[in-house]
């Protein structure tokens, strides 16, 4: 058994690394800002309460809080039969130097971004969420979507595909 202060230094740099991509996992799922914050506070009290049940030779530590994260968004969306929509007013927290996948998000599109994301099914909005809210691999989404990692990659492409034509027509329109 590892020794406590082994746990919480770990624990510490885990919440350190990965706060900030479980709570713009809840942003990309629907949340506000408010409601992803709780979301993301709710899923690192889970993980830390069950923290001894964490198994490195199972899976990763980010794939394992996604896990949670996954879960906490399924009780909540259930619990307050939330229909999973963006507010367009709400903006979305600017992160400095961020990687060229959350471009999407700080575009000056923003409202026909998310406008074009809502017209995804729920399954391609949680991939999408976890891709880029993650930023999770497509090997770990698989393991947490219980897909094949080549499903995946289709999934994102035709999702991919389908905002850009999206955001095409808006913008020719």
């Amino acid at each position: 058994m590892k020794p406590r202060s082994t746990v919480t230094t770990s624990f510490k740099q885990a919440f350190e690394l990965y706060y900030t991509s479980i709570f713009r996992y809840f942003r990309f799922r629907g949340a506000d800002a408010d409601t992803a914050n709780d979301l993301a506070s709710t899923t690192f009290e889970r993980a830390l309460r069950g923290i001894n049940h964490y198994d490195p030779r199972k899976s990763q530590i980010q794939t394992w809080l996604f896990a949670i994260a996954r879960n906490v968004a399924i009780n909540h969306w259930k619990s307050e039969s939330i229909r999973s929509t963006i507010p367009l007013d709400d903006d979305i927290p600017d992160f400095d130097d961020p990687p060229l996948e959350d471009a999407l998000i700080l575009t000056e599109h923003k409202e026909q971004i998310l406008l074009a994301l809502q017209s995804l099914d729920s399954r391609a909005r949680e991939i999408i969420a976890l891709k880029f809210g993650g930023p999770l691999t497509n090997r770990q989404i698989a393991e947490l979507t219980k897909l094949s990692e080549q499903n995946v990659g289709v999934i994102l492409y035709r999702s991919l595909l389908k905002l850009r034509t999206l955001l095409e027509a808006r913008h020719d329109g």
